[in-house]
């Protein structure tokens, strides 16, 4: 006889066994591998059996990483050719990571670097629904010194010819960080929920079509959310003409656009100051997108102030520009002369590429909803890749971070560093 091992909750039962059965299981458990349990409903004819036994990883042990999970379905051969398994679920702490529908019965998982126990379950499932499972626990890690190393979230975008590639793996991306060859921990490709705020400059150059246009691209980008999204919308001229607060449903965030009116100078960097400020507090991807000349008349603070919070965000920055990247005819203010405008110019411009984002150049304001359309598909196919860097310094430096990936002709896009906090 054997003990069953159910999910929490459930009273253990016992169930018979067969010759054939118990002389596979004693060998295996001689070999020394993993662990056994039988799960499933009551023999619909006769004394029909379904046995799991985990072969790896192997119990007790400590587990990094990517690591293996095998199984052994036990099972008669009269049985299995009038009741085959179907499927066999893997579980990691509980959390569904894959399933399979044919042997070999083996998958892997990264269980990340942490000294931690985990928790390993396989259920196998019969064409007539009888269920089998099999639970391992790996060990925790004692240790008197723990580093804490902050985990490093890269959102990619790879693209051949201005197209984005997809189907890429975790083993394609070669990070390195000050250089140095980096493991990745985590990589997931496809729709990842963000955090947007939505800057779109309303001073007095947006008067007439053009910030109905504008707000228009900016609606077009929240009707496109999906519902883990969140977004806050903040328009700004020379002081905040209308925000709203930072949600996931669209008619809150469109509610009141068509009531502003284009007003006032140019506060660029004190805005896109506040943007990143605000986003900080956020969890997750973050994304900052601008609409604006670029042209700042009027702010107290300089773009190098910006450039600091910048690099200390993880945000993303897209600058959508109307008229592109020439600006005719020489800029003065009462703050900037026409060298120092040029070199706030090129200081967002340089900004935008080292946060992974993008300039998307417009010729007029009312291409605003393509563009924002355009920005909105990028960041559903994005890649994202962790990793724990080797060296943790807490040393408030910038660290150079590089991305490679496997593959010919291949345009690659990411956060350039960050500063070790």
């Amino acid at each position: 006889m054997i003990e069953e091992l159910k999910r929490p909750g459930q009273a253990p039962r016992r169930v018979k066994t067969s010759a054939r059965i118990k002389t596979r299981m004693r060998a295996l458990a001689a070999s020394g591998l993993g662990c056994l349990a039988i799960l499933g409903a009551v023999p619909a004819h006769g004394t029909d059996e379904l046995m799991v036994m985990m072969t790896r990883p192997s119990a007790g042990k400590a587990v990094f990483g990517s690591v293996e999970i095998s199984a052994d379905i036990l099972q008669d051969p009269q049985d299995a050719a009038s009741d085959p398994v179907v499927a066999v679920d893997f579980f990691v702490d509980d959390r569904f990571v894959d399933r399979l529908s044919a042997p070999p019965w083996t998958t892997r998982h990264d269980v990340g670097e942490r000294p931690v126990a985990h928790r390993f379950e396989v259920v196998a499932t019969t064409k007539s629904g009888k269920t089998a499972s099999a639970v391992l626990e790996s060990r925790a890690v004692r240790v008197d010194l723990e580093i804490e190393s902050a985990l490093q979230q890269l959102y990619i975008t790879v693209e051949r010819r201005g197209e984005r590639v997809e189907g890429l793996g975790r083993d394609d991306f070669r990070i390195f960080d000050d250089g140095e060859p980096q493991r990745t921990v985590t990589s997931e490709g496809g729709d990842v929920p963000m955090a947007a705020l939505v800057l779109v400059d309303a001073s007095d150059s947006m008067h007439g079509g053009r910030l109905k246009a504008a707000t228009a691209g900016a609606s077009a980008f929240v009707d496109g959310m999906h519902k883990l999204d969140q977004a806050q919308m903040l328009l700004f001229s020379d002081r905040i003409l209308h925000q709203t607060p930072f949600t996931s449903f669209p008619e809150v965030l469109k509610a009141g656009l068509s009531g502003v009116e284009a007003d006032g100078g140019t506060s660029l960097d004190d805005h896109l100051f506040i943007a990143l400020e605000r986003l900080e507090s956020l969890q997750g991807r973050r994304v900052v997108i601008l609409l604006s000349d670029g042209v700042d008349v009027s702010s107290l603070l300089r773009m190098e102030d910006v450039d600091r919070v910048a690099r200390r965000s993880e945000a993303l920055i897209y600058w959508i520009r109307p008229g592109g990247a020439a600006k005719e005819g020489r800029i003065y203010t009462a703050w900037r002369d026409d060298d120092q405008h040029r070199r706030e110019l090129e200081l967002l411009e340089r900004m935008v590429e080292r946060s992974g984002g993008r300039i998307v150049d417009v010729k007029s304001v009312q291409e605003a909803e393509p563009a924002f359309e355009k920005i909105l598909a990028e960041l559903r196919r994005q890649y994202v890749v962790g990793y724990y860097p080797n060296r943790d310094l807490g040393d408030g430096a910038w660290h150079k971070v590089e991305v490679k990936v496997n593959g010919d002709g291949l345009h690659v896009r990411a956060r350039e560093g960050y500063v070790d906090r």
